[in-house]
């Protein structure tokens, strides 16, 4: 079974972005689900269609890799798929990764492979190289370790004790479960509508709880 988790903060434009998840997954030879992780009070200003397959869950805190542990525990499937629901993540990318899954442990989307496009401005670029460099000190060898594109095999989470800090979950698999990995590029588009979750603030405690903390090593 695959399991897709949604994690859901400000997302005006969900109901649209729930439609093309639901029609990818169609042409997906397996059961699948979607896990909608709300954690924000906000997003109930902005109805969205309940599908068939779907549910939503609970979080509290304002963590985005809160949100995605939880869904974790929620999730159902053996496979597991974790994308944004702001539209920067093509739905289009998901059979691909669900296939992958199959030879590899870990399947990232990357905005820094061959192939990819990364339409966003100077400031996301900026916070991307600062955390990318302190991902590269952490010992990560993904090309984009902060990636919140990614699918995984549900047994190499039982590999892992999770801290949920502000470093995206994705690296935190990477370097604590040092996982089988495969990258794929992906066409990545800055949120037109909503409120961006990044931030400098996010790019400078991640670099403090790399750095100083030495919260991977």
């Amino acid at each position: 079974m695959l399991s897709v988790i949604l994690p859901v903060k400000n997302e005006p434009n969900l109901g649209s972005f729930l439609g093309a998840v639901h029609e990818v997954l169609a042409d997906v030879p397996d059961s699948y689900e979607v896990i909608i992780v709300q954690g924000d009070r906000e997003t109930e200003n902005y109805p969205y269609p309940q599908f068939p397959h779907q549910r939503t869950v609970w979080t509290y805190g304002d963590s985005l890799e809160r949100s995605i542990l939880s869904g974790f525990s929620h999730a159902a499937g053996d496979k597991i798929l974790v994308m944004d629901a702001d539209g920067s993540h093509p739905p289009s990318n998901l059979p691909q990764m669900w296939r992958l899954l199959n030879d590899y442990e870990l399947v990232v989307g990357s905005r820094f492979v061959d192939g990819s496009t990364f339409k966003s401005g100077i400031f996301r670029r900026f916070i991307s190289w600062l955390t990318i460099a302190a991902a590269r000190w952490a010992g990560s060898k993904l090309s984009d370790p902060m990636s919140g594109f990614f699918g995984v095999r549900k047994e190499v989470l039982k590999r892992i004790r999770f801290k949920p800090l502000t470093w995206k979950t994705a690296l935190e698999i990477e370097i604590r479960a040092k996982p089988l990995i495969k990258e794929i590029p992906i066409n990545f588009v800055e949120r037109t509508m909503g409120k961006s979750k990044t931030s400098l603030r996010v790019g400078l405690r991640l670099l403090w709880q790399l750095f100083v903390e030495g919260l991977i090593r």
